[in-house]
C-alpha cells in the first residue's frame, strides 16, 4: 500500500513539473519581455559607471616585542617602571590592522599636502566628488576646529568614505608582511589615499610603540645636561679659589677649605655624570631596539591602470534577473491555482 501511495506521489509530482513548464511555454512573450527590460535597465545602470583604479602598497611592519629587561632596570631606575611591566602596554600584533580604521587617523592623512597638486588631499577630493558644495564652502584649511558645520558635515563624510574605500590585511599570519589596498575611480585619489594612510599609521605606530624609551631617553639627556652645567661652574669655583690661595703659607690650610670642598664635589658630581652617561647611553640602544621595523617593499607606479565594468556581463546577468523574476511570480501564481483547483 505504501509502495503505491509513493508511485502516485511521484507521478504527482511529474504531473505538475510538466504542467508548470507547459503553463511557462504559453507566457514565453512576457518571460522575453521580462529578460528585454532587465537588460535595458542593466545597460542604463551601467553605461554611466566609470572605471576603477586600485592601488597596492606591500610594507614590512615588525610588531614583535623585543627584549626589555634593560630599558626595565632602567625605568625602575628613573620612576617609569609600571609603564613597562606588560607587553600589551601599546598596540601589538594584528591592533595595526584596526589602527588604520582609525577617524583620528584618516582625518591627519586627509590633510596630508600632495606634492603634486600643492593642495590637502581633503581639498582635492571635494573638488572631484563635491564640486558643487566645494564651490560654496570654499577650500579647507589646516585646522578642522575652525571649520563651519558645513565643512565638518562634509569632511565628516569624506572620512566615512575613504574608510570604506581601502583595505590592511596580511597574505599569511606566520609574516610581517602587509598589504594596503585603496580603490576609486580617481587614480590619484587611490594612489595618495594608499600612500598618507600608510605614513600617518606608520608614523603614529612608532610613537607609540616606543614613547616609554623615548621618554627615558629625553629625561636621562635632560640629567646629563644639568650636570655638565653644575660640574661646569663646581671646576669654575674650584680654580677660582686655587688662584687666591696661591703660594699659600703650608702653616695657613683653613683658607683651603673652600678648595677641598669643591674638589670634593667635582667627584661627587662626576660620578654622578658618569653613571648618567652610562644609562643615557643603555637608554638610546633600548631605544633603537624597542622602534619596530618598517619599510615600504612595493609601491604602485603612476599612472595606475583601469580596471573597465564588464558591461556584456552585467547585461546578460541583469537579464537573467528579470527572467528568473517573472519566471518565478508565474510559477507561483501556476502553484497556487493547482493548489484551489483553479483554471
Amino acid at each position: 500500500m505504501t509502495t503505491v501511495q509513493s508511485k502516485s506521489s511521484i507521478n504527482s509530482w511529474w504531473f505538475r513539473a510538466f504542467d508548470i513548464l507547459f503553463y511557462l511555454k504559453k507566457k514565453w512573450l512576457f518571460l522575453l519581455s521580462a529578460a528585454v527590460l532587465g537588460a535595458v535597465i542593466g545597460y542604463l545602470k551601467i553605461r554611466t559607471e566609470l572605471p576603477t583604479y586600485t592601488a597596492n602598497f606591500s610594507f614590512v611592519l615588525s610588531t614583535d616585542q623585543k627584549s626589555t629587561n634593560g630599558i626595565i632596570g632602567l625605568s625602575s631606575q628613573i620612576g617609569f617602571d609600571a609603564l613597562t611591566t606588560s607587553p600589551d602596554n601599546v598596540f601589538s600584533g594584528d591592533n595595526i590592522i584596526e589602527l588604520f580604521k582609525s577617524r583620528k587617523l584618516i582625518g591627519n592623512a586627509l590633510l596630508s599636502i600632495d606634492s603634486v597638486s600643492h593642495q590637502t588631499l581633503l581639498n582635492y577630493i571635494a573638488q572631484k566628488e563635491y564640486s558643487d558644495m566645494y564651490k560654496k564652502i570654499g577650500p579647507f584649511n589646516q585646522n578642522p576646529e575652525t571649520y563651519s558645520p558645513i565643512q565638518k558635515s562634509l569632511f565628516r563624510k569624506i572620512i566615512s568614505e575613504v574608510a570604506e574605500s581601502f583595505v590592511v590585511f596580511k597574505k599569511d599570519k606566520k609574516l610581517i608582511v602587509y598589504i594596503i589596498t585603496a580603490t576609486s575611480t580617481d587614480p590619484q585619489i587611490a594612489y595618495n589615499e594608499a600612500k598618507y594612510m600608510l605614513n600617518e599609521t606608520s608614523e603614529y605606530f612608532i610613537e607609540t610603540k616606543t614613547k616609554v624609551a623615548a621618554r627615558s631617553v629625553k629625561l636621562l639627556q635632560h640629567e646629563a645636561d644639568s650636570l655638565a652645567q653644575v660640574l661646569s661652574k663646581t671646576f669654575t669655583s674650584t680654580a677660582s679659589v686655587l688662584d687666591r690661595t696661591y703660594n699659600l703659607n703650608p702653616s695657613v690650610t683653613i683658607q683651603r677649605s673652600s678648595s677641598l670642598f669643591n674638589q670634593a664635589k667635582v667627584n661627587a658630581f662626576g660620578a654622578a655624570y658618569t653613571e648618567v652617561m652610562r644609562n643615557l647611553e643603555m637608554a638610546k640602544l633600548n631605544l633603537q631596539k624597542e622602534t619596530p621595523l618598517f619599510r615600504i617593499i612595493d609601491e604602485p607606479e603612476l599612472p595606475l591602470y583601469a580596471v573597465m565594468v564588464n558591461k556584456l556581463l552585467h547585461i546578460i546577468l541583469a537579464s537573467a534577473v528579470g527572467l528568473l523574476t517573472m519566471a518565478s511570480l508565474f510559477i507561483a501564481d501556476r502553484l497556487y491555482k493547482m493548489r484551489y483547483n483553479k483554471p
